[in-house]
């Protein structure tokens, strides 16, 4: 017979009144809202569907976006969408035997960019 415990780790809280004060503000600087235009360079002309929830107790909000659409968006979900990035990978020109199938090296560029109006 086999028995294990389980146990949650327990990391250090922070104090509730120092947390609460801490969610106020990153929820102030997250629901700033922005204008702007969206580019989705991977689908130019297409759309580009998601679901984006950050603060806990909040309803989770699917999003659609529009390839060339202006709208207003609140900053945390643009600084969001401008770190949405793919890895394309490059094989050796030369087959090393020791490293098969492994990609050498990768360049990393962007599926989707949001410009303020201001910028434009």
């Amino acid at each position: 017979m086999l028995i294990k415990e389980l146990h949650k780790k327990q990391s250090p809280r922070m104090a509730p009144e120092k947390f609460d004060e801490m969610i106020k503000k990153m929820r102030k600087e997250h629901e700033k809202p922005v204008r702007g235009m969206f580019e989705f360079l991977d689908a130019q002309g297409g759309w580009l569907d998601f679901c984006y929830r950050i603060f806990k107790g909040d309803p989770i909000l699917t999003i659609r976006l529009t390839h060339g659409e202006i709208t207003e968006l609140p900053m945390g979900i643009v600084k969001h969408l401008n770190n949405t990035k793919k890895k394309i990978r490059t094989m050796a020109k030369e087959i090393d035997p020791n490293r098969r199938g492994v990609p050498t090296s990768y360049e990393v560029q962007s599926r989707v960019r949001f410009t303020p109006i201001d910028v434009l």
